[in-house]
């Protein structure tokens, strides 16, 4: 560098006596003679850094490697770690629907549709309910051989319809199906390649309703035991009932719920929503367009039920929340148990007795203390038990979905094969089931109940009280009773929230002024 200045000083003093032109061309060498020497001394100075230090520095700023002359970097820096090649899985845009291979059928018919019309014309028990003037779309299931669609509506049976289905943008595809509504509150339609939604018409010319979306149910069931709880509505404090209902029937051997609900108070659906985030439970709401009551739900429920279990369980319970199907043979002890000794294939539909239990006041609206919750457990409570029951006297079911035609609450009354019904002895298991004696909508219930003394004091089976008094307490706990903080450490809190205070930090001031 000393020599490089002495140089440059020489030039310097040579021009001071040349003419102008002279000087100018020499300052014009200079200055590209400095430019060369920086642009050939930045790659070596940079390859003596240390890689450590090139490393750090590259997090910030944009280092290229030059050997030779320098290249116009385009790219985003903070992009290069990326690899240039889509992933396979993303290689689509907003105008495509990519379609899974087993949605890539399309038929022209529907399974049993000749035994359907048969039953059709011998005109299964129905009768119209309600006033609905559309279809009412609730469900839809697809499987190996055809669409299966619920509906809510109850006055449409044997009404001709299209099947209107929808690619993953929702957009119409363009090959409907007729169809006709058979069973109630159902329409069978053939697939489609790419549906992923579908809705129901009276015409092609109208709008249909709202599509829904496509559920598949084209596996290996994924369950072996499942329990549809009928529809929750009314006045009565719910959330005992439900953990109650949900451990014991996980104790019987249940392994996923199917809760149909029409409305409960805030309070009660945390802990609803507590067992939808651990997998336990789908709520499904019922609700459509149209009129009708809150307890007037129970026979769209029940057909949802059926069809959304079809290859999802082997074996379906379909029961209320007052309701326990209870093992008495201790060969078997749970109702899991039982099914696994059931080897012959034309049982289609487990029937099991009732013995109603008395249940004079209503469950606890609250959570308050371990002690209060296990005096209020319902089968710690009620104990009053009745007589058994007839074989007609409101029958309770545990079925097989996909061997069922038609459902209703206490019996099929289509199979496709085997026995419309199996009793089951009350040896070996019977409903138990807690009536409420106030009667909020359906008059006789207590006469009914009563008729059937008279009534012994009647506990559950030693092992279930243990455990499901623990099981109960467990999640209760876990939902309703969180781990509180001192007030102090609540103020730090709100404090970082700019400045703002805790409630009971001003509580304690106004106590303290």
């Amino acid at each position: 560098m000393l020599g490089r200045d002495v140089f440059c000083r020489s030039i310097l003093l040579r021009n001071e006596v040349s003419d102008p032109k002279r000087y100018h061309l020499f300052f014009v060498l200079l200055v590209l003679l400095f430019l060369l020497t920086c642009l050939f001394s930045y790659p070596d100075a940079y390859s003596n850094i240390p890689k450590k230090v090139t490393d750090e520095v590259a997090r910030y700023i944009p280092i290229t490697l030059q050997s030779s002359s320098p290249t116009i970097v385009t790219s985003n820096f903070q992009n290069s770690h990326l690899k240039t090649r889509e992933d396979p899985y993303f290689a689509f845009n907003s105008s495509d629907c990519p379609t899974e291979e087993w949605n890539n059928i399309r038929t022209s018919s529907i399974p049993n549709s000749k035994l359907h019309r048969e039953w059709l014309d011998k005109k299964l028990k129905t009768i119209k309910y309600l006033y609905h003037t559309s279809p009412s779309v609730l469900a839809a299931f697809v499987h190996k051989d055809q669409i299966i669609v619920t509906l809510t509506s109850e006055n449409q049976y044997n009404t001709t319809v299209y099947c209107r289905y929808y690619d993953c943008r929702r957009r119409e595809i363009s090959d409907h199906f007729e169809s006709v509504i058979f069973p109630q509150s159902t329409v069978f339609c053939a697939r489609r390649p790419g549906a992923k939604y579908i809705s129901i018409s009276k015409t092609l010319k109208e709008n249909p309703e709202y599509s829904v979306p496509i559920v598949p149910r084209t596996q290996r069931p994924p369950h072996y035991f499942t329990v549809c709880m009928a529809t929750l509505y009314g006045d009565e404090p719910k959330f005992l009932q439900i953990v109650d209902f949900i451990e014991y029937y996980k104790l019987q051997g249940a392994t996923f719920f199917h809760i149909y609900l029409r409305n409960v108070t805030d309070y009660d659906r945390v802990l609803l929503d507590d067992y939808v985030r651990t997998g336990d439970i789908e709520i499904i709401k019922m609700h459509d367009h149209y009129w009708r009551d809150d307890f007037m739900w129970h026979n769209s429920q029940i057909n949802d039920c059926h069809h959304r279990n079809k290859y999802f369980s082997k074996w379906t319970a379909v029961i209320d929340i007052d309701e326990r199907i209870e093992i008495r043979d201790d060969s078997y002890r749970t109702v899991a148990n039982y099914l696994d000794t059931v080897h012959n294939s034309s049982i289609v539909n487990l029937h099991f007795l009732v013995q109603w239990v008395i249940k004079q006041n209503n469950t606890p609206a609250r959570y308050e203390s371990d002690e209060q919750l296990i005096r209020e457990m319902i089968f710690h409570k009620y104990q009053n038990t009745s007589k058994v029951g007839d074989l007609w006297n409101q029958p309770k079911c545990i079925i097989r979905p996909e061997k069922i035609g038609a459902m209703t609450i206490h019996l099929p009354t289509a199979v496709y094969e085997g026995e419309q019904f199996t009793p089951v002895p009350p040896s070996v298991g019977v409903v138990r089931h807690y009536r409420n004696v106030e009667q909020r909508v359906f008059a006789g219930a207590l006469q009914r109940m009563m008729s059937h003394g008279p009534f012994t004091l009647l506990p559950i089976p030693h092992w279930i009280d243990e455990e499901l008094t623990k099981t109960i307490v467990r999640r209760v706990k876990w939902v309703y009773n969180p781990v509180d903080v001192e007030c102090i450490k609540k103020q730090r809190t709100y404090n970082i929230h700019g400045g703002i205070s805790a409630p009971c930090w001003l509580e304690e001031q106004a106590m303290n002024d």
